[in-house]
């Protein structure tokens, strides 16, 4: 008999947060480009050319990457969960399944910030992390997980 497991996606106000952080990162490097710019065209021996240019390839580059990961990381939550069964946790992203044993978790922290819960950091035995964050009932998941995970293995922050 095949059991339900819990299923968890990324909720849709954390890409609108994500889609206003892209946006914001991209209007302050114009604001930067702006401010060294006019700094250029008013003094240009302080401003000169290798400051305008180096801000402005900066800004240009950093901005095309920012936008790239994020238009590569929307693209793929599209079809995005996590399902929690007992025992395991599988994270299912564009049709591919990895599959984590909860014996593999050596430790789960809960990372708040004014009581809501910001992330979760999964620990396993080899000592690498996963993050987890953006998930529409990320407190749900917590509980599944912790739910799991003898109580030493925990660490609420």
């Amino acid at each position: 008999m095949a059991m339900t497991p819990q299923t968890f996606t990324i909720s849709p106000e954390s890409i609108t947060k994500r889609n206003k952080n892209v946006l914001l990162g991209g209007f302050f490097s114009l604001l930067l480009a702006a401010v060294v710019m006019a700094g250029h065209i008013s003094d240009p021996q302080t401003y000169n050319s290798v400051l305008l240019w180096s801000v402005l390839g900066f800004a240009v580059i950093a901005n095309l990457v920012n936008y790239y990961q994020h238009w590569r990381y929307v693209r793929r939550i599209q079809d995005h969960r996590i399902e929690v069964y007992p025992g395991r946790v599988e994270f299912w992203t564009g049709g591919e399944k990895s599959v984590l044993d909860i014996g593999d978790i050596a430790g789960l922290f809960l990372y708040r910030s004014r009581g809501v819960l910001r992330h979760i950091q999964v620990r396993l035995t080899n000592n690498r992390g996963i993050r987890l964050e953006g998930y529409a009932d990320a407190e749900g998941l917590a509980r599944a997980i912790a739910g799991q995970l003898p109580k030493e293995h925990l660490v609420d922050r």
